[in-house]
């Protein structure tokens, strides 16, 4: 559970770590290494593998927390909607208990202790695609692929980095505060800004109550990076908002949990996010509890937690997954908000999806 020590919120680093000579040293270190690899990549094309169907890859350049999951399933219902294709998803499934590959059909249901709750959110509220999970992503495609019909599409879940595999597509998500960051350990960018050069989408997201920023942002990424991004490339703002709260056990839904103070429980990269949307619907916890990202929530740390089996639970639809383990069959209420996605205006709106849609068109069997 995390501790209210001051740190710098920039830095994964405690607050003076973060700022220390060592810290920098180790991130041009790191860069470094990043970019040989980087380099290995574009000028061996034989260390990647082209797979049978298009592929997609939705990632970002730092870690947790950018939009990456929403943005997986705005493409993969758009494709499944528009295109009349079958979507495969395909996932690290970070946080799982199995270190096994893992394919799980349309309809079936997944756990997420074996796929990770990622890819059992995207899969809940996907039923129709199919899940591939492994840290080969390539190796569990080709156990996929005989099982795929001709017009279907691979997404790669969190997949800018996994360069094993070749994409069609390379779609960045960005947030607000990507040209302040730094790479790790130092800050938490994985790659510098200018591997954007990667990628023919780049999407900035964030808060609807941050559209002026984000537009900002999004308009340096279009000057920053226009010698370097592809002649194709297109720049767009998406918008959280809060859109409903969901009874994690019923499937209800409602404009706001049916209970006075219930107590707030987040395991994700950036609670503060959530607890902001709270106070959007003047809800007030008893009890705030912030565990870390993909925690995998134990008995204990529920049942000293002192009102929640009086007061029930709201959290996040990422940490539903995880206490919707049997383990906690006896919370009394448990509701998520879903939060969705929309683009900042139509122009863009309609570049991005044509851009995804020429992809689909050019390699899908008709």
């Amino acid at each position: 559970m995390r501790k209210n020590n001051k740190k710098n919120f920039d830095s994964p680093l405690p607050y003076r770590l973060s700022k220390s000579v060592t810290a920098s040293a180790l991130s041009r270190v790191y860069s470094a290494v990043v970019r040989a690899r980087n380099f290995a990549y574009d000028s061996l094309p034989f260390l990647s593998e082209q797979l049978d169907f298009p592929v997609i890859s939705v990632g970002g350049i730092r870690v947790g927390g950018t939009g990456k999951t929403p943005v997986t399933r705005l493409i993969a219902r758009y494709l499944i909607d528009n295109h009349d294709c079958g979507v495969a998803i395909l996932s690290r499934g970070y946080g799982r208990v199995s270190k096994k590959h893992i394919v799980v059909r349309p309809n079936e249901s997944a756990d997420w202790e074996l796929t990770g709750d990622e890819p059992c959110m995207l899969h809940n509220s996907l039923p129709e695609t199919w899940l591939g999970i492994g840290a080969d992503r390539a190796a569990v495609a080709r156990r996929l692929s005989p099982l795929l019909h001709s017009r279907s599409v691979f997404i790669l879940d969190d997949g800018f980095q996994h360069r094993r595999t070749r994409r069609d597509l390379d779609i960045v998500c960005l947030n607000e505060s990507v040209f302040d960051d730094r790479p790790m350990p130092a800050g938490y960018l994985r790659e510098r800004v200018s591997a954007l050069s990667r990628a023919s989408v780049a999407l900035v997201i964030g808060a609807r109550e941050r559209a002026d920023k984000l537009r900002e942002v999004r308009d340096r990424v279009e000057n920053h990076l226009s010698g370097a991004l592809k002649s194709a490339s297109v720049a767009a703002v998406l918008l959280q908002y809060p859109d409903c709260w969901v009874n994690a056990r019923s499937g209800e839904t409602a404009s706001r949990p049916p209970m006075e103070s219930p107590v707030a429980v987040t395991g994700i990269a950036r609670p503060e996010r959530f607890l902001s949307m709270l106070s959007q619907f003047s809800i007030v916890p008893s009890e705030t509890r912030e565990f870390p990202d993909h925690y995998n929530f134990k008995r204990n740390d529920i049942a000293r937690i002192r009102n929640i089996y009086l007061c029930g639970v709201v959290t996040t639809e990422k940490d539903a997954v995880r206490l919707m383990s049997p383990a906690f069959s006896d919370i009394r209420d448990l509701w998520y908000l879903r939060v969705g996605l929309r683009f900042a205006d139509e122009e863009a709106r309609a570049r991005v999806l044509s851009t995804v849609a020429d992809v689909v068109e050019t390699r899908v069997t008709k």
